[in-house]
């Protein structure tokens, strides 16, 4: 085994190996547990680490014998093989045994999570105590959806009336659909994935509208729906739609919301979109808090980026086997055809075919445009240019009417906040190219700006994610938002003095891009090798184009990145 002791673990917190969350959190784990071994210790800060890295849990079996070095390549430890590592934590005080392979417990939750700040499964997984509960919990309330009857149209209704909203001659293509709407229609619980295009905003449409129906014609009363997403954005193109946040209802000055087990939500169907954003503990909190006898209808897209908090839960569930008669995947995109740059690019992104994307961005496509930074000695005054004809509209604009019109025609999306490539340095040249292009633009009344949200205000029914535009009348200067509440399409405006934290918004992460859409985006690839830049990343920036995609960065990276997946561990298993 290796030779560990308590200085080891300073010396990675300095090496940059753990955060000061991952090493504060583990020498604090040893001050209660006094007797602890230098192993248990790192094992705490090795767990919070895999946490921020969206793991839910460390998987011992795969780290194993591996060794911890620096981003330079200094090895610095070397972590102890399985068996030992294993027979140390099953005797540590600091942590709980899981009591069988089917997840039940040996006493209650509660007394673990009071006992127990780590939890080690039967398949040497560790976790924090609060995500495996969580975990638990999650997969818990779905096994008992998926048992669970509920009272809804019979087969025969839902044959005859759902083949109304079909094509007879196109069933080939619209199988998918039609397979969604009537699982849906028979079970409590039911799963749809698919890209932009796939129909999954219309076959919610015909859901509720044949419950409605079924509800008329039995002489009962009109289903009750909510349909919720994790952004404003996304609820925004849901019919009545609202974020999760806003119908769960945190709980002022504390934590939690106001709707959970004790205190469900008034529905008879729940929609939820965009779940692929969704981590572990909002899922957890939104299941619960919804009665078992509503039904969920879940829709996302398995391959884009996971949430930015721990746990992968829709991808996961994507391929539980337990969960294949109550999942739809959908892979027609009926915007398109399949006859445009985007959807061609999106597929092979997906299949992680490095020789077809780059054979994709140097064909002559309408919707796809490729600057190789490489090889183009112009990149710089190219990226220019298309930053200024981008925002030119917005920059035009007079009116809040205007501005609010063309908010979505363009965006920058970046895979970091830091360095040339990176949100900080880009919002920064856009204000620099729009001021130094734009006529009069100091003293000019008008649009001055775009600002994104970036801290919850419930008063104000602001969110994180959230953009708006700033524009100044008379030297006072108003930041105007979309209502993206309740399907409302009127626009509300506030002091910018009385805004939440918010930050510039012409170049945005692609993790923040999730769930909106623009006519035209413009994708910026790092420089240098990064761990952010994976196939999904590179697919959901493709994705949130309507119309068109431009793309700069170097051939060698854009293939890098298309072979490199996201590693996210939850284990949820179902």
């Amino acid at each position: 085994m290796c030779d560990l002791s308590f200085n080891d673990l300073g010396m990675l917190h300095e090496s940059g190996i753990f955060s000061h969350l991952d090493y504060y959190f583990s020498t604090t784990m040893a001050n209660i547990f006094n007797d602890s071994e230098p192993l248990e210790v790192l094992s705490a800060a090795l767990t919070c680490r895999a946490l921020s890295k969206g793991c839910i849990c460390l998987d011992l079996t795969g780290l194993a014998g591996s060794v911890l070095e620096t981003s330079e390549g200094k090895e610095l430890i070397r972590l102890p093989e399985l068996k030992s590592w294993c027979n140390i934590l099953r005797n540590s005080a600091m942590v709980g045994m899981e009591a069988s392979h089917c997840g039940e417990k040996e006493n209650d939750m509660a007394s673990w999570i009071a006992e127990y700040p780590l939890i080690l499964d039967r398949d040497n997984h560790l976790y924090l105590s609060r995500y495996y509960d969580f975990q638990c919990r999650l997969a818990d309330n779905i096994r008992a959806r998926m048992k669970r009857r509920i009272c809804g149209p019979d087969y025969e209704f839902v044959n005859h009336r759902s083949s109304a909203y079909f094509d007879s001659r196109d069933t080939h293509r619209t199988f998918g659909q039609q397979q969604a709407v009537k699982k849906a229609l028979y079970s409590g619980f039911m799963m749809v994935s698919g890209g932009p295009g796939t129909g999954k905003t219309y076959i919610t449409h015909i859901i509720q509208t044949l419950l409605t129906v079924w509800a008329n014609e039995n002489g009962l009363k009109p289903p009750r729906i909510i349909c919720l997403a994790p952004t404003g954005k996304a609820a925004a193109r849901l019919k009545n739609g609202g974020t999760i946040h806003s119908a769960l209802k945190p709980v002022k000055n504390g934590t939690g919301f106001r709707h959970n087990a004790a205190n469900p939500l008034a529905a008879d169907l729940v929609i939820i979109d965009e779940a692929s954003m969704i981590d572990m503990a909002l899922m957890t909190r939104l299941f619960e808090a919804i009665s078992p006898d509503t039904r969920i209808v879940m829709l996302g897209d398995m391959n884009q980026l996971s949430p930015v908090q721990a746990g992968a839960v829709f991808s996961d569930l994507c391929y539980a086997d337990g969960l294949s008669d109550f999942r739809v995947f959908l892979d027609v995109n009926f915007r398109s055809g399949g006859k445009v740059g985007i959807e061609t690019l999106a597929k092979a992104v997906n299949a992680s075919d490095a020789d077809s994307v780059a054979d994709i961005l140097k064909a002559d496509y309408p919707d796809l445009l490729f600057v190789d930074t490489n090889e183009d000695k112009r990149y710089q005054a190219r990226l220019e240019s298309c930053i200024w004809e981008g925002y030119k509209t917005l920059w035009d604009a007079a009116s809040p009417d205007q501005a609010m019109a063309a908010l979505d025609d363009f965006r920058i999306l970046c895979a970091h906040n830091s360095g040339n490539s990176g949100t900080l340095q880009i919002n920064h040249l856009c204000e620099k190219i729009l001021r130094s292009k734009g006529k009069n633009a100091i003293n000019r009344p008008g649009f001055k700006t775009l600002l994104m949200v970036r801290r919850n205000d419930y008063k104000r029914l602001l969110f994180n994610g959230d953009t708006g535009v700033v524009l100044e009348e008379n030297g006072i200067s108003t930041a105007w938002f979309a209502s993206e509440e309740s399907g409302q399409s009127d626009i509300r405006y506030f002091r910018v003095s009385d805004l939440p934290e918010c930050e510039p918004g012409f170049a945005v992460t692609v993790h923040k891009s999730q769930g909106s859409e623009f006519d035209t985006v413009l994708i910026l690839i790092p420089e240098q090798t990064s761990p952010v830049v994976t196939r999904q990343l590179l697919y959901t920036g493709i994705t949130r184009a309507r119309k068109k995609v431009i793309i700069f960065g170097s051939m060698p990276m854009i293939r890098q990145a298309v072979r490199t997946s996201v590693e996210r561990r939850s284990n949820l298993q179902i």
